[in-house]
């Protein structure tokens, strides 16, 4: 990983809405440390945790990733949109042999 790279504007709008990295934690159901490690640039978060925290800034994930200095949010994902990213990151986690066993239960489960 880039050790170069932080999440300054992180950082910046929890402090801008006066939120504690506890604070943050909390309602985003994550750890404190984690926060932490995203602001200093030790950990990325996931794409659904990325997408979780644009949200609740109402910003986009490029103001976020330090990719630009507007924070206006350009698109807003559905919480049907969310699941589904968050379901492709648990497919993608898994073996192959767990892959195609979840594939043979799901043509199980649509017959």
């Amino acid at each position: 990983m880039d050790t170069n790279f932080k999440m300054d504007n992180l950082k910046e709008i929890r402090k801008r809405k006066n939120l504690t990295q506890v604070r943050l934690s909390i309602d985003m159901e994550v750890s404190q440390e984690l926060i932490s490690q995203y602001e200093k640039g030790v950990s990325l978060p996931t794409v659904s945790n990325l997408i979780k925290l644009a949200n609740f800034f109402n910003c986009s994930t490029d103001y976020l990733l330090g990719l630009t200095k507007n924070p206006k949010k350009i698109i807003s994902f559905t919480e049907n949109e969310l699941e589904k990213q968050m379901l492709l990151e648990k497919y993608n986690s898994l073996s192959t042999q767990n892959k195609e066993h979840l594939l043979s239960y799901l043509d199980y489960l649509s017959n």
